[in-house]
C-alpha cells in the first residue's frame, strides 16, 4: 500500500507539472509574436527614428483596429564628452530604472486590397526627440490594451545619432590673466588721480592757499586777543543779569548819582539855614 500510494503522489504530480507547461505555452501562443524590420534604427534629418514592425496575433481579431501600447524602457545612452586635447569620446552609458517611454497607437489589421481583417499586419510610426527618445538602447514591450498581455518577446532597439557633447576638460587659469588683473586697479588709481598742474599754476594754487590761510587765520586770532584767558586776573567779572531791566550798566553811573544827592542835601542844608534866619 505504501508503494502504491507513493507511485500515485509521483503521478499526479507529473500530471501537474505538464498541465502547467501546457498553460504556459498556450499563454504565449494567445500572445502571438512580433517581428522588427530592423533593430539598429539611423537617425532622420527631422530627429526622429522610424520603425517598422510585424506583428503576428494567434487569430484575426474582432475589430478591424487594435489599441496596443508601445513600453521603451531606456537600458542605454550613447554620450559624447569632450575631453582634454580637445578629443571627442564617444561611449556608452549603461542605464537602470529609468521611467519607460510609452506609445499608444491603434494598430490596423485590415486588409485594404479584400476588407477583411486578417491576423497579421505590418505597422510603421516613429518616434522624436521632442517627446523625449535620446540616442541609445531601448528593450521594447508591446501589450494588447484589451487584456493587457504581451503581443511577442520584448526586443532591444538601438536609436543610432549624435546626443550634445559634453564638455569635460579640466578649467585653466593662466597667470597673466591674473597680472592684468592686478594692473588694472593700478591704472584706476592713475586715471583718478588726473593731470598734473603746470608750474606756474601749481604756483598760483600755492599763493592762493596762502593768503587765504592768512585771511582765515587772521580773524582767528582777533578774536584770541578780544578774549580773555582764563588765568588773567585782571578780566573783569561776569555780570549778573537783574530780573525786570535790560542788565546793562553804563561806565560812571554811580558817580553820577553820587554827585547829585550830594548837590540835594547841600540845598537842603541851605534852605533850612535860610528859614531859621527869617524866623530869628
Amino acid at each position: 500500500m505504501n508503494r502504491a500510494s507513493l507511485a500515485t503522489r509521483r503521478f499526479v504530480l507529473v500530471l501537474c507539472q505538464l498541465a502547467l507547461v501546457l498553460l504556459c505555452s498556450s499563454s504565449a501562443f494567445a500572445a502571438g509574436r512580433v517581428q522588427w524590420k530592423d533593430t539598429t534604427v539611423k537617425e532622420r534629418d527631422d530627429k526622429s527614428w522610424r520603425l517598422e514592425v510585424a506583428i503576428y496575433m494567434p487569430k484575426a481579431p474582432d475589430v478591424p483596429h487594435v489599441s496596443m501600447k508601445f513600453e521603451f524602457q531606456p537600458t542605454a545612452y550613447y554620450a559624447r564628452d569632450m575631453m582634454d586635447g580637445d578629443k571627442l569620446v564617444e561611449h556608452t552609458v549603461p542605464l537602470t530604472d529609468h521611467q519607460s517611454l510609452i506609445e499608444s497607437v491603434d494598430v490596423g489589421f485590415m486588409d485594404s486590397g479584400s476588407g477583411k481583417i486578417e491576423s497579421r499586419t505590418k505597422f510603421t510610426f516613429k518616434v522624436t526627440r521632442a517627446h523625449g527618445y535620446e540616442a541609445g538602447e531601448y528593450k521594447v514591450t508591446i501589450k494588447d490594451t484589451r487584456n493587457g498581455q504581451t503581443v511577442g518577446a520584448p526586443t532591444t532597439l538601438k536609436f543610432q545619432g549624435e546626443n550634445e557633447v559634453v564638455d569635460r576638460r579640466a578649467m585653466v587659469f593662466s597667470g597673466d590673466k591674473k597680472k592684468k588683473k592686478d594692473e588694472e586697479p593700478k591704472k584706476a588709481d592713475a586715471d583718478a588721480g588726473g593731470d598734473k598742474p603746470s608750474g606756474d599754476d601749481a604756483k598760483k594754487d600755492d599763493a592762493g592757499g596762502d593768503n587765504s590761510a592768512k585771511k582765515d587765520d587772521a580773524p582767528a586770532a582777533d578774536d584770541a586777543k578780544a578774549a580773555p584767558s582764563e588765568g588773567d586776573d585782571k578780566a573783569p567779572p561776569p555780570v549778573e543779569g537783574k530780573p525786570g531791566g535790560c542788565g546793562c550798566k553804563l561806565a560812571g553811573g554811580e558817580r553820577e548819582n553820587a554827585g547829585l544827592v550830594g548837590m540835594l542835601a547841600l540845598m537842603g542844608v541851605g534852605t533850612l539855614l535860610a528859614r531859621r534866619r527869617r524866623a530869628a
